[in-house]
């Protein structure tokens, strides 16, 4: 009996393991995208237009809060860590959400996500990133999240996420910005990329 029970307290320290090894591997990097294609269509907030309504294609804006619903943000070409423009959005007492156009996921995909984002200010507002993917009915599978806390210089967050199951279809990034009282924060280079396929069928 108490044979069986150290085998079982064995096989049980050893699936532990076994997991947190699988779980602590799921950890991408920017060198793991080199080749790899962006699913993102517009990762720089480039301008396509000097109609407002078309001008950031690839993204949704919206606002979220009482009283003015107006929303501070504008495609700058002044202020760029990657190519020659960002996405400013200035103080209000709105929150500010952005979702990326649908992109295809995988089942079983490994996936990283980037956001880089610096403040006017020596501290400036949190910014929540997620990654949510969506079964093919269009009800949310899962959702990927990660707070950079932003400043002065341009900071980097990062997302690792993976083990999609079938019928997940498609993924789409959000990014938040809370209401914050002065200055601005620009958002650039943002980014997901399918970096690995794990083949368990």
């Amino acid at each position: 009996m108490k044979k069986s029970l150290l085998l079982l307290a064995a096989a049980a320290f050893l699936l532990l393991c076994s997991s947190c090894i699988v779980h602590s591997s799921l950890v991408y990097f920017d060198k793991d995208t080199e080749g790899v294609p962006n699913l993102l269509s517009n990762p720089g907030f480039d301008a396509f237009s000097l109609d407002p309504d078309q001008a950031l294609l690839g993204w949704s804006i919206y606002s979220e809060g009482e009283g003015n619903k107006a929303i501070y943000a504008a495609i700058d070409p002044k202020v760029a860590l990657q190519g020659s423009t960002s996405l400013r959005i200035d103080a209000s007492d709105q929150t500010v959400v952005l979702y990326s156009d649908a992109f295809k996921v995988r089942r079983y995909g490994g996936y990283y996500v980037r956001l880089n984002a610096k403040s006017s200010e020596p501290e400036g507002p949190q910014i929540t990133t997620r990654l949510i993917t969506f079964w093919e009915n269009g009800r949310v599978f899962s959702r990927f999240k990660s707070k950079m806390k932003t400043s002065a210089e341009w900071s980097k967050d990062t997302i690792s996420a993976g083990f999609l199951k079938p019928g997940v279809s498609f993924g789409r990034i959000q990014i938040v910005i809370p209401p914050f009282e002065k200055g601005s924060v620009w958002l650039d280079d943002a980014g997901c990329w399918e970096v690995h396929h794990f083949r368990i069928d």
